[in-house]
């Protein structure tokens, strides 16, 4: 069977989806994947080196309007060449609506991968919502990456036994990690050796909430003076982070980390005591599940999460990490304080975290569970 995977969202780009399409796509056996994509930088490197076909064509119409009406037609063409049975819609919209439109004509059958954020902006707009609609009615059936994306398909009045959850994978540990000298330097150019410190790994944006652990700091450091927070990660609110952490003269307590490849974002977490990402809901946009909270478990690190959308089935609170008030960095404080200083409670939820990333969350697991759902139309 050769399934067609259609979507904006992959590597070489980094990003949570991406890593989710690439590694399901990476651990399957049961079928042959074959991927239409948007050219990128150093994609060519990238694709020679994946035991799978990538196609990469500019997916939107700068002529015609709605722009994806070129996708349906660039959709149509790599069905026929390279002789496709199944399309995998990768993004809702616009990838959906270029499907929906392709199924009317070609009858061709696809599933739909919904990651929670991608469901719940449409809703704001009453065309979207109903075009979203069409296009998850006409789903053989849907993916979520979580409970909490299924529960926002099912308030969409969908068909409990049309949504299959399907759970990303952790995969930072595939490669062995044994470098205590790249460890050891890295701590030296951040200024790190005696240190404790947290760690947040993610895009910088507001939902993600790295600026309330920032507020958090000033109260942390009177308790903690050891500690320092390392923010690795790169995005559109970088200079309002960097902002705060000016204006509360933290420069030497909060550094920003941008750019760190796949390949050292492990040393980071080894060199971590505890990982923070508190994210929260701002008007919909919602951390739909958290793969970070997984890699960070990888390493025995609890975590202390935001009690907001999927992050609160990544971190079981009080089993492998604490939640918090998204909103509060007063008690994003005492979350933090308490694993720090309780280390029972601490050695109790890392070595949880790690047993049940191992357990729960790996990748040849979750691909065996797609191609199994897909086998079944």
């Amino acid at each position: 069977m050769k399934v067609l995977l259609v979507t904006f969202e992959f590597p070489p780009r980094r990003g949570g989806m991406e890593n989710y399409y690439y590694n399901l796509l990476r651990h399957q056996a049961d079928f042959e994947g074959v991927v239409l994509t948007m050219p990128q930088p150093q994609a060519e490197s990238f694709d020679r080196r994946q035991n799978f076909k990538i196609i990469r064509r500019p997916l939107l119409s700068s002529v015609f309007w709605p722009r994806w009406i070129k996708l349906s037609w660039l959709i149509a063409r790599t069905v026929k060449r390279e002789k496709i049975d199944r399309l995998w819609v990768g993004d809702v919209l616009p990838v959906g609506a270029a499907v929906w439109l392709l199924k009317k004509f070609y009858k061709i059958r696809y599933f739909v991968s919904t990651h929670g954020l991608d469901i719940m902006l449409p809703q704001k707009s009453l065309s979207k919502e109903k075009l979203m609609l069409k296009v998850l009615a006409g789903a053989e059936f849907i993916t979520a990456n979580s409970q909490f994306t299924k529960k926002e398909l099912l308030n969409l009045q969908l068909p409990a036994d049309k949504i299959a959850v399907i759970y990303p994978g952790a995969a930072v540990l595939d490669r062995p990690m044994d470098n205590s000298e790249k460890i050891f330097a890295l701590k030296n150019k951040l200024s790190l050796s005696g240190k404790t410190v947290l760690l947040t790994v993610g895009r910088l944006v507001k939902r993600k909430g790295q600026d309330k652990v920032i507020e958090a700091m000033l109260f942390l450091l009177k308790q903690r003076p050891d500690l320092v927070y390392l923010i690795v990660g790169d995005g559109p609110e970088k200079p309002y982070f960097q902002s705060l952490i000016d204006n509360f003269k933290l420069n030497d307590r909060v550094k920003i980390v941008a750019n760190v490849s796949n390949e050292d974002l492990p040393y980071y977490y080894q060199l971590a005591d505890l990982f923070v990402l508190t994210a929260r809901n701002i008007d919909g946009d919602v951390e739909g599940f958290g793969l970070v909270y997984l890699e960070a478990a990888q390493f025995g690190l609890p975590a202390v999460a935001g009690r907001s959308g999927g992050a609160k089935e990544a971190v079981l609170d009080g089993q492998t990490g604490l939640l918090a008030d998204p909103e509060s960095s007063e008690d994003i404080s005492r979350k933090i304080l308490r694993l720090l200083t309780d280390q029972p409670l601490y050695a109790k939820l890392s070595q949880t975290a790690k047993l049940r990333v191992a357990r729960e969350f790996n990748w040849p697991v979750q691909a065996r569970l797609l191609a199994e759902r897909i086998k079944q139309f």
